[in-house]
């Protein structure tokens, strides 16, 4: 899981174009969106695919677009106290490839991708061998 940090989040006020910066600051194909960046509290989503079927399909500046116009609400999300194995069992019965983690409070505190199952299996391949 990675650590959130406010930069890689986006609110519902910021453009398509601060999205795709927070994405690309977090490596992560999506970024979550909160109400503020103070208290990080969840909630939505907005991923690159989002910005490229809405905005970049449609031949339309991203920062002319607004996240909460493309956002979609958190359909899925792991907790802060899951497995990575939990994590990929969610991602691959949601059909994502990256998921935000939210804490007990229901506060954003980071992400985790496929790339961290990726790690974690081969991790567990070089232990074996």
């Amino acid at each position: 899981m990675e650590k959130i940090e406010p930069e890689s989040c986006c609110t519902p006020e910021d453009t398509a174009h601060d999205a795709a910066k927070a994405m690309k600051t977090s490596g992560c194909g999506c970024s979550p969106v909160v109400e503020d960046k103070q208290d990080l509290k969840l909630i939505g989503v907005i991923t690159a695919q989002d910005i490229s079927h809405h905005v970049a399909a449609e031949d339309i500046k991203a920062s002319d677009v607004a996240v909460k116009d493309i956002m979609k609400p958190v359909s899925a999300c792991c907790k802060s106290n899951e497995t990575l194995e939990q994590a990929g069992q969610k991602m691959h019965d949601y059909q994502a490839s990256s998921l935000p983690v939210m804490d007990k409070d229901g506060n954003c505190c980071g992400t985790v991708s496929s790339k961290h199952l990726r790690v974690e299996t081969e991790e567990a391949v070089v232990e074996i061998v």
